[in-house]
């Protein structure tokens, strides 16, 4: 299978519905994983629980974390999304 690199920023979307993995990266990974292509992510995160957790769920995933750094100075990336009044981010 064609094998691709996916590099840029992993973060966490906090939504009322919860937690999700996000950030264009990821998003293409996840997708590509599907087409059954071998994937991996090349990006940063912190090393907390969230960082962790990104790299479990990518594993569970297929997407290969090789490239994954882990920073010891700054968390994982976490964005609180806010909904309108009409249900749409």
């Amino acid at each position: 299978p064609p094998r691709v690199l996916c590099l840029g920023e992993v973060l966490w979307d906090s939504t009322p519905a919860g937690l999700f993995l996000g950030g264009a990266p990821v998003n293409v990974a996840c997708h590509l994983t599907e087409l059954e292509m071998a994937v991996q992510i090349g990006s940063r995160v912190g090393d907390d629980e969230l960082g962790r957790e990104v790299a479990r769920r990518l594993n569970k995933k297929g997407v290969g974390t090789k490239y994954m750094q882990v920073d010891s100075d700054l968390e994982t990336g976490f964005v609180v999304v806010e909904m309108g009044e009409n249900g749409i981010p």
